[in-house]
């Protein structure tokens, strides 16, 4: 048992290792042999846990589907009344900060989406979950006649996505839009195609 631990406990550190290394170094100048530097080990023990880099990628990628899918599934469970609910969707979906380092790990991913077929399949699995939270969301506040939605709830869903990645990118450069800026704006935009103004969401405890 203490074996399997200790293995656990080593994976993680990789896991941690990796996203430190893309974050600092940009993910087209992470090897085995840059993660191994940052993890202080040898790049033959990485080998040992991840036998292939792409490997690794699921497991760093597996961070960021348990916070955008996850964790907001779970948060919007947790409210009743849809208008908060959308509300807590859209800002649990921005970045925190230019800090904000699962975000900037993400972005790190993007130039590789249309090289390497597992960080398309992982980029594409993430995003169409998010979809259709999205779109459960806007369907079950529209049964209710709390939302009349301008379009269809799949296109506006997409939108919310699109938009959350877009703006996302701003606030992890530090561009032109701040993160208020790309909260008040996605707001604007969900009122709009739903016919009523989402309520600020509740502050997480």
């Amino acid at each position: 048992m203490s074996r399997r631990k200790d293995q656990g406990g080593r994976r993680e550190h990789l896991i941690t290792a990796a996203e430190r290394s893309i974050v600092h170094h940009g993910l087209a100048r992470t090897k085995i042999r840059t993660i191994a530097n940052e993890a202080g080990i040898s790049p033959g023990l990485i080998n040992y846990y991840f036998t292939e880099l792409d490997d690794l990628y699921r497991a760093v990628y597996q961070e960021a589907i348990e916070r955008f899918w996850t964790q907001r599934r779970r948060l919007i469970d947790g409210i009743a009344e849809p208008r908060d609910r959308l509300a807590a969707m859209v800002r649990s979906g921005l970045p925190l900060g230019p800090d904000d380092a699962t975000c900037r790990l993400l972005y790190e991913f993007h130039p590789q989406i249309a090289r390497n077929p597992v960080v398309k399949s992982l980029r594409t699995t993430l995003y169409d979950r998010q979809v259709a939270l999205y779109e459960s969301l806007l369907l079950a506040g529209a049964s209710v006649g709390v939302f009349t939605l301008a379009s269809p709830a799949a296109s506006i869903a997409h939108n919310l996505v699109a938009l959350e990645d877009a703006y996302g990118l701003h606030i992890v450069t530090g561009f032109s839009v701040t993160r208020e800026q790309a909260e008040r704006y996605l707001l604007d935009y969900a009122g709009a195609a739903t016919g009523t103004p989402p309520t600020q969401a509740p502050t997480a405890s």
